[in-house]
């Protein structure tokens, strides 16, 4: 029986039959294994640094107070101990993911662990964490514990292939913040202005070497559009054969620059570590000079029944599907993403803006018109100040808590509240973010619109 008269009789299309076997085609699992190892190596590095820097007690134990994110305010930081408690779990599972042991259980305890402290405070949102809660729940899912893990010693048996749609998952995922991350730099600031990298690069002359070049516009100009085009075209040049050594190197040399002038954490590390998944699925053997067992395959593909088939085809084409319109949701909002940060988080906008500002709060009493400027450093700490002032649906959030306070004090019974926050994006010259006469109070957080942000007049360019 042919394939086409296999797949009509077990009622699927022929055009259909063809992808199916393509995403069930076995390929070589050492791939995603050395990934999944390499990943969990970084995770066990990132969970330490909390404890080596204090960063438990400073982000869940100083702040008296923090800002969930829509949807889930029900997430709260547990009590001190505790909280270390999460992280000792965190840590535990990480090492479990890069060792494969238990892999399952530990990639499930490392993501429910993960995203509980991300969720806490969107204070200290970063696109890596974003990327980190993906890939653990990804992991979940797939057989990345089967091979040159505990498990398989344990088991006393290792898998040598895994279905492709294992490795392009993966692959996908990290293309879409590549490509995502180089059509959000298609904008006037980062190709016309080379703003923020002006910015960062003026700020960065005391780099050996490069320094003195930093300080020209020419610089700026020249990693704007390397950026751009890096972001967009290196996922393809991944994937050729011919150019893919000249495509890693650029690889590790971008990622290495970004971490020395940048502060933005594990993301080059995790990028560098991802990047090999476009190389060949047999490329670990290749490097420790093993054999593998999957060039031995023949080109016969033994389906799984087609229940689970439809079951993972559907499942891919939701989280495809989910993955693609989150970035894209910004088209939904109106006025300048970068300056009102609707459908900003969880898009890869990354390293786009350079924001700064000073947000004030007036309360007023409506009944006796008697008005008061709380102290933000009585509520925030210095950070949460820094990072409330130029994000609208944050200084919502701190009105919120400040009118709370009024409340349940009883100073006031129906507190107003109203903000001024003046901000710079870019180098532009400072205006205001928010509607100062606009009551913050009695508002909701949510999906729509916040008609109360000042629209950025579009003829205002950064200086």
């Amino acid at each position: 029986m042919t394939a086409t008269e296999d797949a009509s009789a077990d009622g699927e299309a022929p055009h259909a039959s063809q992808l199916v076997r393509a995403l069930f085609a076995p390929v070589d699992i050492a791939s995603v294994v050395a990934f999944r190892a390499a990943l969990g190596a970084l995770l066990v590095i990132a969970v330490g640094r909390y404890f080596a820097h204090g960063w438990i007690h400073e982000y869940f134990e100083v702040p008296k107070y923090f800002f969930p994110y829509y949807g889930f305010e029900w997430v709260r930081p547990l009590p001190a101990l505790w909280m270390h408690v999460v992280y000792a779990a965190m840590g535990l599972s990480a090492v479990g993911f890069a060792t494969g042991a238990f892999f399952r259980a530990s990639a499930v305890l490392f993501f429910a662990t993960f995203s509980y402290a991300h969720f806490c405070d969107k204070t200290n949102y970063l696109n890596h964490y974003y990327l980190v809660i993906l890939l653990a729940f990804l992991a979940i899912f797939l057989p990345l514990g089967d091979a040159f893990s505990v498990d398989a010693l344990r088991r006393k048996r290792t898998r040598t292939t895994a279905p492709a749609w294992v490795l392009g998952v993966l692959r996908f995922q990290i293309g879409v913040v590549y490509v995502f991350g180089g059509l959000a730099k298609l904008e006037s600031d980062w190709l016309v202005h080379a703003e923020p990298l002006s910015i960062w690069l003026r700020a960065s002359t005391d780099v050996p070497m490069l320094g003195p070049l930093f300080a020209t516009k020419g610089a700026a100009y020249a990693m704007s559009y390397a950026g751009a085009g890096f972001d967009l075209f290196v996922v393809p040049l991944l994937l050729v054969r011919r150019t893919r050594a000249v495509a890693y190197f650029a690889v590790v040399a971008f990622h290495l620059l970004t971490a020395r002038l940048f502060q933005i954490g594990m993301f080059p590390w995790i990028m560098i570590a991802s990047a090999p998944l476009f190389f060949s699925p047999s490329w670990p053997r290749g490097f420790l000079r093993t054999k593998s067992s999957a060039g031995r395959l023949t080109t016969t593909t033994e389906l799984p029944p087609r229940g689970r088939r439809r079951g993972v085809v559907a499942a891919l084409l939701v989280y495809g599907a989910c993955q693609v319109a989150m970035p894209l949701r910004h088209w939904l909002y109106p006025g300048n993403l970068l300056w009102t940060e609707e459908g900003f988080r969880f898009a890869w906008n990354v390293m786009l803006v350079e924001k700064s500002g000073v947000c004030e709060l007036t309360v007023r009493d409506p009944d006796s018109s008697r008005t008061w400027s709380p102290d933000g450093a009585s509520y925030l700490t210095r950070y949460q100040q820094k990072m409330v002032a130029t994000q609208p649906d944050m200084i919502l959030q701190f009105a919120q808590i400040v009118a709370n306070d009024f409340r349940t004090r009883g100073v006031v019974a129906r507190p107003q509240v109203f903000a001024t926050a003046v901000v710079t994006l870019n180098g532009r010259a400072p205006r205001n973010l928010v509607d100062p006469t606009v009551d913050l109070a009695p508002l909701h957080d949510g999906v729509a619109p916040k008609s109360w942000i000042v629209p950025l007049d579009p003829r205002a360019s950064p200086l």
